[in-house]
């Protein structure tokens, strides 16, 4: 009780991240008790089509445990308070924020998969240390067996410095999404040289504008 944990909230493919507190624990049911995330005077609720919550557990200098894909209730207690109910019947995995983190990037690009080599117009959603994600055109597909190739072009104005990375990746994930258009998820076959630099420098020049220049 009293632990800062925080909530990764994945609604369709977008990430959004919540901390809260252990209010209480029961290690042999499983659960904790967590306080609500409130939002407008009203308790967030995460039941929905396309949402999953993961928990993650940082404990001093320890790398950060991750539940995956808990169950998380909302519920009132018997004092009229309300709370999460967390619970998870799976064992954590040491979680390594780095490789996971995505940038988003938005850039237009074409990508080419397998043996047909043609160019298919595509958008680079995100990239991560390890993967990187394409929108297509619904008749644009690939065999899940394909290596994509797409080519990240992109300016920082803020920098003034121009990136271009050749990215080759296998298909992990393939997703339809809700305009119609397919989005393929993709882990990187080799390291990246300067995709960490671009990254961060995405990341810091995003959040600037976000807090309207102040960081």
């Amino acid at each position: 009780p009293g632990q800062k944990v925080t909530l990764m909230v994945n609604i369709s493919g977008k990430n959004l991240e919540f901390e809260t507190t252990v209010q209480e624990t029961y290690p042999r049911k499983r659960y904790i008790l967590l306080d609500p995330i409130m939002r407008d005077d009203k308790a967030v609720s995460f039941k929905g089509k396309g949402i999953v919550v993961h928990l993650i557990v940082t404990l001093g200098d320890e790398k950060p445990h991750l539940f995956k894909n808990i169950t998380i209730l909302l519920q009132k207690k018997l004092d009229g308070t309300l709370c999460y109910q967390a619970s998870t019947i799976a064992e954590s995995v040491i979680f390594n924020r780095r490789a996971n983190f995505r940038c988003y990037v938005g850039v237009q690009s074409s990508v080419q998969g397998g043996a047909n080599r043609a160019a298919h117009p595509t958008v680079i959603r995100d990239v991560s240390y390890s993967g990187f994600s394409v929108i297509c055109d619904a008749d644009t597909q690939f065999d899940p067996r394909h290596v994509l190739h797409t080519v990240l072009r992109d300016r920082i104005e803020e920098m003034e410095e121009n990136f271009s990375f050749h990215l080759y990746g296998t298909i992990a994930r393939v997703q339809e999404l809700d305009n119609g258009k397919v989005l393929y998820g993709c882990r990187l076959t080799d390291r990246v040289p300067g995709l960490d630099k671009y990254i961060m420098a995405k990341e810091r020049y995003r959040l600037r504008k976000t807090n309207g220049g102040n960081l």
